[in-house]
């Protein structure tokens, strides 16, 4: 990459307090970040706030409401060129040539999901469902290589500029549905240091590619860290492993009163019940999950151990709508609770936990809740059920949670033998803690299980600001035939028709005549 000597300055001083520009897809990334940007805004930082899709989940902001020091940016600014076209292309192809891995030769699931978004020109990818590490790779390179030809957008640099952030910070990142990918470049066009935060246990795994390389990647743990040498080809020492902020807040909670929850939630108090956690709609469909439930509810009763035991489901907040209206009068001892909530506050946050608290075991399909349950101390149950087989041992994320990957989970592959293990829970509420403690010990705490990872993350944001402005990057010279092909396959497609396609070049050419011409005869810089 080219690199050009006068980055964009910014007005802080040495030690004083930075200022960031945190550009996340919508607002229910908050609920990944509200205690970093709260600690951030704690220590004197401010942050600027933006979405891609400030209309999607928006009562994530819910998390911070109330706090000073925070700018609400609204949506992130989008390139309103050819280049859009042309990026939203590469990036499909580079999303669906990925799962070609042998690592993700079961993620028939995930890789059909991708397929489904390829644009109609690279459509014959799709025929393509398999391929050696080394072949992906090399079938990846050249999209990788139009990537970096394509140059950073004017309308996300003057955005940027007009923040005069110390430092820039995207979440996924991962996606072809956000403007992340042009962000990370227009930063890096202006000098600014720019960190990717890794959200979630499976983004690296589940969704795209990094396309472009930012200056920072903070992770979770080892897991992570692998995934994003192995399949991102990010640089080690690039990447910095913090531990799992958005699960701080679960390990000094304490829980209300369990005779009241019970009641509040239509339990029997004498009774223990087992918790149910759903999953995403994109895990578990509506329809499946819900008739999974009833055929699960139907083998515990089957079980004399299990004939009474409380049952009590957890809709996930975002595959609740199938929940609302269900009727299980005919299943006593079952209650759905809530019907729909997202656990962004406080009160629906202590709510989330008392459901994991009073609960004897956790059972579900593959969610972040079953990890939430393992560092409350609840043994987590799953059954590997044919309906959700793409997405259980589909999915790489899932394996973590394997005994056999050093994970927690107690893993029944019938209904019946699931019941079984249960029952055996239920009898010794202790028998899988042990795992449990472990495993968050490496994935969720890997710095200690006493030291919280928020801070870690905080610093890690701090340095990254502190650090100052980095070397410009551009594309290079090299890359210039290239980007004038990408450039009028663009065109092509964005305008059609051969005569508008014939004055757009026109009038290109014009206006690259008239700057090489003011270039030499000095009469602008090179910027």
């Amino acid at each position: 990459m080219e690199k050009k000597a006068q980055p964009m300055t910014r007005a802080k001083g040495r030690g004083q307090g930075r200022r960031f520009l945190f550009v996340m897809q919508y607002p229910g990334y908050l609920r990944y970040f509200d205690s970093a940007v709260r600690t951030l805004v704690e220590r004197g930082h401010s942050v600027d706030l933006v979405f891609d899709s400030p209309h999607k989940q928006p009562e994530g902001r819910e998390a911070l409401e109330g706090l000073g020091g925070l700018t609400w940016g609204g949506q992130t600014p989008r390139r309103d060129d050819v280049w859009s076209v042309v990026g939203k292309a590469i990036r499909a192809a580079v999303d669906y040539l990925r799962y070609l891995h042998p690592k993700f030769a079961e993620a028939h699931y995930l890789r059909n999901r991708m397929r489904d978004v390829l644009p109609p020109i690279f459509s014959f990818l799709g025929r393509w469902t398999s391929a050696s590490a080394e072949t992906t790779r090399r079938a990846i390179a050249p999209f990788l290589a139009c990537e970096r030809a394509i140059p950073s957008s004017p309308i996300l640099e003057k955005f940027i500029e007009s923040r005069r952030p110390d430092a820039v910070l995207v979440s996924p990142l991962v996606t072809d549905r956000s403007t992340q990918v042009d962000v990370v470049k227009s930063a890096q066009a202006l000098g600014v240091p720019v960190a990717l935060c890794v959200a979630s246990w499976d983004h690296l795994t589940t969704k795209g590619l990094m396309r472009v390389q930012p200056d920072l990647v903070s992770v979770w743990n080892q897991h992570q860290l692998a995934e994003a040498v192995e399949f991102h080809d990010s640089e080690r020492d690039r990447i910095v492993v913090t531990g799992a902020q958005p699960f701080d807040r679960w390990f000094e909670r304490q829980a209300t009163d369990r005779i009241a929850f019970c009641r509040k939630v239509g339990l029997d108090p004498a009774r223990p019940f087992v918790l149910f956690v759903g999953s995403t709609a994109s895990i578990s469909a509506p329809e499946a999950e819900v008739k999974f439930v009833r055929r699960w509810i139907e083998s515990l009763r089957a079980l004399p151990a299990l004939s009474h035991v409380g049952v009590l489901i957890r809709p996930h907040p975002y595959n609740a709508e199938h929940w609302r209206d269900i009727d299980l009068t005919a299943l006593p001892g079952v209650e759905v609770y809530p019907r729909s909530a997202n656990p962004v506050n406080e009160a629906d946050r202590q709510d989330y936990f008392d459901s994991l608290f009073h609960s004897e075991a956790v059972v579900g399909v593959n969610t972040t809740a079953m990890i939430e349950a393992a560092i409350v101390g609840r043994t987590v149950h799953a059954v590997l059920a044919d309906e959700f087989q793409d997405t259980q041992g589909g999915t790489l994320h899932f394996q973590y949670l394997l005994a056999e990957n050093g994970g927690f989970l107690r893993v029944g592959k019938s209904l019946s033998e699931h019941a079984t293990q249960l029952a055996e829970t239920l009898a010794n509420p202790a028998v899988g803690r042990g795992a449990c403690a472990r495993f968050v010990g490496t994935f969720i705490r890997p710095h200690g299980i006493d030291v919280q990872a928020t801070p870690v993350l905080a610093d890690v944001l701090e340095r990254l600001a502190a650090s100052g402005p980095r070397p410009i990057v551009r594309p290079e010279a090299s890359t210039y035939p290239l980007r004038f092909f990408l450039w009028l396959c663009g065109v092509v497609a964005v305008y059609r028709s051969p005569t508008r396609i014939v004055k757009v070049v026109r009038r290109t050419g014009s206006k690259v005549k008239r700057k090489v011409v003011a270039v030499v005869t000095g009469q602008t810089s090179t910027e």
